[in-house]
């Protein structure tokens, strides 16, 4: 009894202006928790704020229902009922049971459009990213790189593009997760296979690196750049015979100089067999106009012999 007392009292303790400030607050809460969601700002604390707003309509809704008075009819007759009509409390069994999947719903619903939003200022990010790397901008780079991965975090070309960021910092080990990453979101990503080829070559990983560019060449089969590095790791392995095959067929395919005079330089050192071809690296970086990693992230143009 007396426990039935107590709970009778502490559902009594809120009057109808009490009832009415629970609401109020809920509402508000819920609103304060939609818009953080909306501006992708503070999520968790958004999550927290709506769950403690649903929560605090469904304890007013449990008051609509729980609550009783008490009228003394004369000394010896008292009576007990339902301080609200039995329509209210029926709508408030009905909201109790279907305010948490509209909560859910709702809030899928404020997540969903603020994703797609958000989606919208992806190509800026990558935009934003792509001029800072140029520019030598790497703490620019990164953050808009980091961006773009936050809200596409399925996007291969975003870890790629990041993947260069680190390269060019000399942060080799963090470039090839980046890069490895990249391609397991993108198979096809040709330029992932391109400059973690590259960056392996460079690191003595000259098995890897070759398989790397073999599937850059399965996809784009006629890119000059593909056998011009492809030529560098199979020279350094030793392979003269398949480095000679392929800096010949970047002669026959194309005349520009970005591509023909390293691959006729690497040539000459096969044919000649000259002692420095142990070190001999891939054309530089930066400076000949094509192969600057945040332009080699981006699709190339294919160069093709003339007709």
């Amino acid at each position: 009894m007396r426990s039935i007392e107590l709970y009778n009292r502490v559902v009594g303790w809120f009057d109808q202006a009490a009832i009415t400030q629970l609401f109020l607050c809920g509402v508000a809460v819920i609103v304060i928790a939609a818009l953080l969601l909306s501006i992708g700002r503070l999520r968790p604390l958004a999550h927290t704020l709506g769950l403690l707003g649903v929560l605090a309509l469904m304890f007013a809704l449990f008051l609509i229902h729980e609550q009783r008075v008490v009228e003394r009819v004369d000394e010896y007759v008292t009576i007990k009922h339902w301080r609200y009509s039995e329509t209210a409390r029926f709508q408030a069994r009905v909201a109790l049971l279907g305010l948490p999947a509209a909560a859910v719903f709702v809030m899928l619903q404020v997540l969903w459009t603020t994703q797609r939003r958000r989606r919208r200022t992806l190509p800026g990010h990558l935009k934003d990213g792509r001029i800072s790397l140029v520019h030598g901008d790497y703490d620019a780079a990164m953050a808009a790189y980091n961006e773009a991965v936050k809200i596409a975090p399925y996007l291969g070309e975003a870890y790629l593009q990041r993947g260069c960021v680190y390269e060019a910092k000399g942060e080799n080990a963090a470039a090839l997760t980046d890069y490895d990453h990249a391609l397991r979101c993108d198979p096809q990503l040709a330029g992932a296979y391109l400059r973690r080829g590259r960056l392996r070559t460079e690191l003595g990983e000259l098995d890897a690196a070759a398989d790397d560019f073999d599937h850059f060449m399965n996809i784009r089969p006629n890119d000059v750049e593909g056998y011009l590095n492809r030529g560098i790791c199979f020279a350094r392995k030793g392979d003269s015979v398949n480095a000679i095959a392929d800096f010949q067929r970047v002669l026959k395919l194309t005349n520009h100089s970005d591509f023909a005079d390293p691959a006729r330089l690497h040539l000459d050192q096969l044919l000649g067999r000259e002692p420095t071809l142990a070190s001999t690296s891939p054309p530089p970086t930066e400076g000949n106009g094509a192969t600057h990693p945040a332009l080699e992230a981006a699709p190339q143009p294919q160069h093709n012999e003339p007709q």
